[in-house]
């Protein structure tokens, strides 16, 4: 059918009217304000999941709308909270006995042996958005967990971006710390209590897994108090944490479990970053690996002015409750005995290798005591730690073992001015010099003092000479000079044992001297050269330096003798006018110099790790002058 044919007039008139309907119906949209705040809270929801919407119902009470839409009503009256919870951090129970929870955000629950409680992590959380992150501590090349870090390239970013480079977009890592164990009945428990498990429901629907349900379920026990587990999903997640029966053992279980999109909440890196250095009766030095071996002067700058950011634990390792705990930060920082850094002095420290590393002394320990020592960080690399930070939960490393020393004769020195590499325990008598700082002070004095007078015999020598006029093409003075110094340490600050230690590879001094509550060595330790005969010898019955017997006086101890290759390297390195010469084998050498064998170092080099606490050999990236010397000589020198 032919449409009627306007009139110019008609059409002027139909244009208009369409114009002002337009019109009406574009005022009427931005008019109303419903309209408008239900687009504008559609937005932020959209963006931002972690926090519900405050509204109020017909009865004026406020009404808080989670991310997954339910309602929790706050009235006037009281509401009770589940026992042993905060309210602030336990999320609202979706249905009976199940609660739900919130991404970062940390469940801390309290559970009786035979209990299970179930946790539902919902669909609506896979899409929300996490804080910024931004990084604190410099970029590390310890080995540490790559998800730990972020990369330049993440600065500034959002979780959400990071999550799209590092996972997929379902991935939930759930992670469960416990914090207290039931107290044991018994005065010698066998072991900690069992462990807390796990069970992850593979079915569809909203039933509650764990050890009685039917369904498919995926379980995990903790070990060591600690233990993550990586599950996708495209809906809600139910998982279940049960505690097992028990006996010889009282009380409940406390646990954190949290669940996350973006990485694990804590951590346990199952590898060595923390390496027992020496001890005396009740104090003992630490050093972490190298945090960084880039030879950026800008990112070794940066880690030494980075405030020693990592702390330590420590407990003792016969009591076997430590066992279940040992891989949970929020275990240790609330059970180990020693859990505060007030008895712990940390600095960063860039010797043996010159790479940044944190060092700790730590006192207040027990003689001849077994510990078990932990490198912790309190939350993560980035400025955020705590509920609600990615990551935040807290990360420890590998327990690593250390026995404070029987005797009172060795004290432990470091930071010396002269001698900086010094970290051990050194001869001593607490009636010469009652304190550790007079001790390393009368150490390095001497030390100092005696390359005072090697400098003056190094002026004689021709250093600035042309090539042809040198001593040596392949070396030179400064070689020398740090050679000497490495040399002059080892020799003049001995590293003092207990006299009781029975390795081959020590060698005993003052053996016919009495200890200091009057007692004289016999031979109940097993060593034949303590002999009568031998008394009269005199390596046996002096120390290295005469001034230690003269000043201090401290009687019967045993000495890590310094590596023969520091004497090699001095008279390769300095001139043949200086007359250095090495003891020949078998005629004084192995009962002034030691040497390294098998990999682990048996002789002392100031700086290296000796390994008493399974840290063999050097800690990794140990380049310093004497590492030339021993590859010259055909001589192993093997890192951890």
């Amino acid at each position: 059918m032919q449409l009627p044919k306007l009139t110019p007039l008609q059409s002027r008139f139909a244009a208009s009217f369409a114009a002002t309907l337009v019109l009406v119906l574009l005022y009427l949209a931005f008019s109303n304000p419903h309209l408008a705040y239900a687009q504008d809270v559609d937005s932020i929801s959209h963006e931002d999941h972690n926090h519900p919407l405050i509204l109020q119902n017909d009865h004026g009470d406020e009404v808080y709308m989670s991310a997954a839409g339910d309602a929790d009503h706050q009235s006037s009256g009281f509401e009770p909270e589940p026992p042993n919870m905060s309210r602030s951090i336990i999320g609202r129970q979706a249905t009976s006995g199940v609660f739900t929870m919130q991404n970062n955000m940390p469940q801390r629950m309290s559970i009786a042996p035979g209990d299970t409680q179930c946790f539902m992590f919902p669909q609506t959380a896979l899409d929300q958005s996490s804080s910024l992150l931004t990084q604190k501590l410099p970029p590390s090349s310890f080995g540490i967990d790559e998800s730990l870090e972020l990369n330049d390239q993440d600065v500034g970013h959002t979780g959400s971006e990071l999550r799209k480079r590092q996972a997929s977009d379902h991935e939930i890592y759930l992670t469960l710390s416990v914090c207290a164990q039931p107290s044991a009945t018994v005065n010698e428990p066998s072991g900690p209590p069992p462990a807390l498990e796990l069970f992850v429901s593979l079915s569809d629907g909203s039933d509650c897994p764990g050890p009685t349900f039917n369904g498919q379920q995926n379980s995990k026990r903790a070990d060591g108090g600690f233990f993550n587990y990586t599950d996708s999903t495209s809906g809600d997640s139910y998982f279940a944490v049960s505690a097992p029966q028990n006996t010889g053992f009282s009380g409940n279980y406390s646990y954190e479990l949290t669940a996350s999109i973006d990485t694990p909440y804590t951590f346990y890196q199952d590898f060595q970053s923390l390496f027992f250095v020496d001890s005396d009766q009740n104090s003992s030095i630490f050093i972490t690996t190298n945090l960084t071996t880039s030879n950026s002067t800008i990112q070794q700058e940066a880690w030494m002015d980075s405030g020693s950011p990592f702390s330590i634990f420590m407990h003792d390792s016969n009591d076997v409750m430590v066992q279940g705990i040992l891989n949970s930060y929020c275990g240790l920082n609330n059970s180990a005995q020693l859990r505060t850094m007030a008895d712990v002095k940390v600095d960063m420290t860039s010797i043996a290798g010159g790479f940044p590393k944190q060092q700790y002394y730590v006192q207040g320990l027990d003689k001849s005591t077994t510990y078990l020592a932990v490198m912790a960080l309190d939350g993560n690399f980035t400025q955020s730690k705590g509920a609600g930070s990615p990551g935040g939960g807290g990360i420890v490393w590998q327990a690593i073992n250390m026995t404070t020393k029987s005797g009172d004769n060795c004290e432990l020195i470091n930071n010396l001015d002269f001698c900086d590499s010094v970290a051990y325990a050194v001869p001593r008598n607490r009636t010469a010099l009652p304190d550790g700082l007079s001790l390393a002070n009368y150490y390095d004095n001497y030390a100092s003092a005696m390359f005072t007078y090697f400098e003056w015999s190094l002026e004689q020598i021709p250093c600035t000479a042309t090539p042809e006029a040198q001593y040596s093409l392949a070396t030179g003075c400064a070689n020398c000079s740090a050679a000497y110094k490495q040399w002059l340490c080892a020799v003049t600050i001995p590293r003092c044992v207990d006299y009781s230690s029975n390795e081959p590879y020590l060698q005993a001094r003052n053996v016919n001297q009495s200890f200091f509550n009057g007692t004289m060595p016999t031979d109940e330790f097993g060593d034949p050269a303590f002999s009568q005969a031998n008394k009269s010898v005199m390596y046996l019955n002096s120390s290295r330096v005469p001034q230690i017997d003269n000043d201090l006086q401290p009687g019967p101890y045993k000495e890590l003798l310094p590596c023969i290759g520091l004497c090699y390297g001095l008279v390769q390195n300095c001139p043949a006018a200086l007359g250095f010469a090495c003891p020949l084998a078998g005629k004084g050498q192995n009962h002034s110099y030691g040497y390294a064998t098998n990999g682990s170092l048996t002789c002392n080099i100031p700086g290296a790790i000796w390994g008493v606490s399974g840290a063999s050999g050097l800690i990794p990236g140990l380049t310093v002058v004497w590492s030339i010397f021993f590859a010259v000589l055909g001589l192993s020198i093997m890192g951890v």
